[in-house]
């Protein structure tokens, strides 16, 4: 009885080596409940662990951004303590005189602000002293609106500046400040107020300056006549050199048309790209001579000369007048008549071979003897063409 007593424990007909290990079968589950328990408490800790390490490192980015973003601060507010320590140093230049920041004048072109419609040049050329002086009207378009009229000079001095509005009854602009910039070869006017787009201002200019030796711009040449040095005044404003013979817009991009008028002594003549419209003298023996409008053309395709030459022409079959402007002595020796002559087939081949005809009516041909002041050499004989 012993034994089935045994066997029957549990209600189960088992052995007692059955019976002990169903007793012991609880222990190994709560093992395994255990081990599971902390796998899951590991990978619990392990969650927060990424989120803390994630939390530290978008913390840590912020940081950095913010303390790149206020070195970056620094840096340009040490950048704009220079800027503007260097625009008092290089001419008391306020930062209301710029245009969103910038310095137009500093730049290698003109702002494209303004466009050039008519220029109206009146020079009066003392041969005596080898000066001259001059006042320009430029007539311009407003393309964007702006403060700053920004132009070409170069060895001018210029006294008077004065701008006004397309209003009839507005009168002069208010110029806040106006100033040369030698590096760039500009002249800047500053005005109190802006101009408008798609509206037409004007700008007088007085200014004076020297006829130069050099052979640029508004340049100065003698000859020999009868054992008497003779001088002349001329012009070569190719490529950018108009500039400095007056103010204007000295790239080939600004075309406008041109009225000049040159005053000197009644002893000389003057030739300009166009025809004399009209001629007036004064009592001090000084002549006034005014020339036609130009078609639209760049400025260093405008050119005049005061001298005192003599000339031979020719006539071209379709009625254009050419003239070559040479020493007395060497239009009377016929020195010019090979040029005159060249000059008359080609403008008569070009015509042909293009199809285009010639637009001024006339077409002048001044020989320029270059003097070199330094050794008093002269050089072969040049011609400038006023066409």
């Amino acid at each position: 009885m012993g034994i089935e007593d045994a066997s029957m424990r549990n209600g189960r007909a088992l052995s007692d080596q059955w019976a002990d290990s169903v007793v012991v079968r609880p222990r190994t589950t709560e093992q395994h409940i255990t081990v599971h328990k902390r796998l899951v408490l590991g990978f619990a800790i392990s969650i927060l662990t990424l989120i803390i390490v994630t939390a530290i490192a978008i913390t840590l980015s912020v940081s950095f951004e913010r303390c790149a973003a206020e070195s970056s601060g620094a840096l340009a507010a040490n950048r704009s303590s220079n800027s503007k320590w260097k625009q008092s140093r290089d001419g008391n230049i306020s930062h209301r005189d710029t245009e969103d920041g910038q310095q137009p004048w500093r730049h290698l072109r003109l702002p494209a602000t303004l466009r050039p419609r008519h220029y109206d040049l009146r020079l009066s050329v003392y041969m005596e002293n080898f000066t001259f002086s001059g006042e320009v009207n430029i007539e311009f378009e407003c393309v964007n609106s702006t403060k700053l009229i920004v132009l070409h000079t170069d060895r001018l001095e210029v006294e008077k500046v004065l701008v006004y509005s397309d209003s009839k009854k507005a009168g002069a602009m208010r110029i806040q400040r106006r100033f040369h910039y030698q590096p760039k070869q500009v002249y800047v006017i500053a005005l109190h107020r802006e101009m408008k787009p798609l509206r037409t201002y004007k700008i007088n200019i007085t200014f004076h300056a020297h006829i130069e030796h050099e052979l640029l711009g508004f340049f100065r040449s003698s000859y020999v006549l009868n054992g008497e040095r003779r001088y002349l005044a001329v012009t070569q404003f190719s490529p950018t050199h108009a500039r400095k013979a007056f103010p204007c817009f000295d790239e080939p991009i600004y075309k406008a048309t041109f009225r000049v008028s040159l005053k000197h002594e009644s002893s000389y003549q003057s030739l300009s790209n166009m025809p004399v419209e009209a001629s007036t003298s004064d009592e001090d023996g000084w002549v006034t001579n005014r020339f036609s409008r130009t078609p639209r053309m760049s400025t260093y395709y405008l050119a005049w000369a005061v001298c005192n030459f003599t000339y031979r022409e020719a006539v071209t079959d379709n009625g254009v007048v050419i003239r070559l402007y040479a020493r007395p002595d060497a239009i009377q020796s016929g020195s010019g008549d090979y040029a005159l002559h060249i000059t008359k087939r080609l403008l008569q081949f070009y015509q042909d071979y293009f199809k285009v005809k010639y637009s001024l009516p006339k077409l002048g041909c001044p020989a320029i003897t270059p003097v070199n002041t330094s050794s008093e050499k002269r050089r072969d004989v040049t011609a400038s063409y006023f066409d």
